[in-house]
This record gives C-alpha cells, sequence and structure tokens, in this order.
C-alpha cells in the first residue's frame, strides 16, 4: 500500500548527450539473477531528496490502473513487492529489470506523452531487449537503451508538469540520469548442504538471514557488527558458509 503522499513523478527516456564522466562497464557491484540465486532490488533515483521514491509497477490493478499507465517512482514500503526488480541477462549483454509482483520488465522503448514533452517509460508484458548498464560512480547507474529509431536512450526522473529533460554535463551520479539499487532481499536455493533455501532481507535498519543459523556479518572495515541491532547506512557483508553477499542499508 502507498501511505505516503504521491508525487507527480515518473520514469520518462531522453535523447542522451554527450556526458563528461567516462562510464565504466556494468561491474560487480549489481548482481545479476540465475536459478540459483535470485537477487531483488529497489531502484531509486540517485538525485537528493529521491531516496524514498522506488520505481513502481501498479499496471493492471483495477483501481489504480487508469493512474499507472507506465512506471512511476513512488513512496513505497521497503517490503512492497511492486516496488521491487531483479536483474536478468539478456542478449548482446543487455540486462533486463523485471517486477516482483506482476512480472511484467521496464521497456527499454519508449513512447511521447499527449500531455507533455517527455518519452513516458512503459511496461513490456512480454519481452524486451533490456537496457545497457554502466556506472556512474557512488554506486549509482546508467541505464540506456538504442530505439527503433536509432537513438540512443536513457532512463531517466521526470515529472509530467515540467520541461522536456535535459541531461547534465557533470555530477551524472547525483541527476536524473543516476539510479541507485537498493538490495532489499536475496532468495538462495542453494542456501545449504542439504538444499534448503536461504533468504536474506533488509527491513528497517536491519539485516535477516533465514534458512542459515550459521552467518556472520561485517562492515567494509572487516569488524564484524551484531546481528541483532539497528545498523547505520552503509555496505555490510553477510558471510555464510558457502558463500559472502554484500547488502546495502540506507
Amino acid at each position: 500500500m502507498i501511505n505516503k503522499t504521491f508525487r507527480r513523478v515518473f520514469l520518462g527516456i531522453g535523447l542522451l548527450t554527450a556526458l563528461s564522466v567516462d562510464a565504466q562497464e556494468f561491474d560487480s557491484e549489481l548482481q545479476l539473477s540465475n536459478d540459483e540465486t535470485v537477487y531483488w532490488y529497489r531502484i531509486c533515483n540517485a538525485l537528493p531528496g529521491m531516496e524514498d521514491y522506488a520505481m513502481t509497477d501498479y499496471n493492471g490493478m483495477t483501481v489504480l490502473a487508469q493512474f499507472f499507465e507506465t512506471v512511476f517512482l513512488l513512496p513505497t514500503e521497503t517490503d512492497n513487492y511492486h516496488s521491487q526488480w531483479k536483474l536478468t541477462a539478456g542478449e548482446n549483454g543487455k540486462i533486463i529489470l523485471t517486477n516482483r509482483a506482476t512480472g511484467h520488465q521496464i521497456d527499454s522503448k519508449s513512447s511521447a506523452s499527449n500531455d507533455s514533452n517527455h518519452n513516458l517509460t512503459l511496461i513490456d508484458i512480454s519481452d524486451t531487449p533490456g537496457f545497457t548498464i554502466t556506472s556512474l560512480g557512488d554506486n549509482a547507474f546508467k541505464l540506456e537503451s538504442v530505439e527503433d529509431d536509432g537513438v540512443n536512450r536513457c532512463l531517466a526522473l521526470a515529472e509530467r508538469d515540467s520541461e522536456a529533460l535535459t541531461y547534465p554535463e557533470s555530477g551524472e551520479s547525483t541527476s536524473v540520469i543516476g539510479w541507485k539499487f537498493f538490495p532489499v532481499e536475496i532468495e538462495d536455493a542453494i542456501g545449504s548442504m542439504k538444499g534448503n533455501s536461504t533468504t536474506i532481507c533488509v527491513k528497517g535498519k536491519r539485516i535477516y538471514v533465514n534458512g542459515c543459523t550459521e552467518w556472520q556479518l561485517f562492515n567494509t572495515a572487516g569488524e564484524e557488527m551484531p546481528r541483532t541491532v539497528s545498523l547505520p547506512t552503509g555496505v555490510y557483508m553477510v558471510k555464510m558458509p558457502q558463500k559472502t553477499i554484500k547488502m546495502l542499508i540506507p
């Protein structure tokens, strides 16, 4: 349920101009899901003040369908499945974003809106070619795609009543084209030697591990942290017998 004030904010795709920051290739900071492990992310815009607004898909819901023709940024709760996405590998190095609640994918092709100069980001209920994801630094990433007209465009925050999107020449990691992926839950199908599943999730400021009792929590300095207290914002390592998982407390 949405229990915070709704802002008229949605996702737009616009023409990508030259950027001053040299973007790196998609790196290990983001984990792709596979048949063994599924990583669920809450994807928020990197613009200051938008940390609580996540990409959300309510398409197909009877009451809200008329308001959610596209993918919106909404201030939903962390455990809302409509605001959780997994990343899987597509063809030619592209990355596909799939919603946890609906199974819909974010379409990498945009559609012009009737009431603004923005290109709206839509939902694809079948298959989409996916996005190229590159690092902008500071844990922010850029999502871009080449559309049918041959123009390269990138996903960006937009407001329906604002002017058409313009792209910054510097500071992209905290701009409308920057996206931060906050891991909220990890489902591991081979979490133990017996094949039992292990689930790791973030709720509030704590990290929970279900299905594995032998785990430790460390900060980036290598210091072991208590497992039963609220944690400061930052990156933490969950060490289990079979693997170590990186989690982020927003």
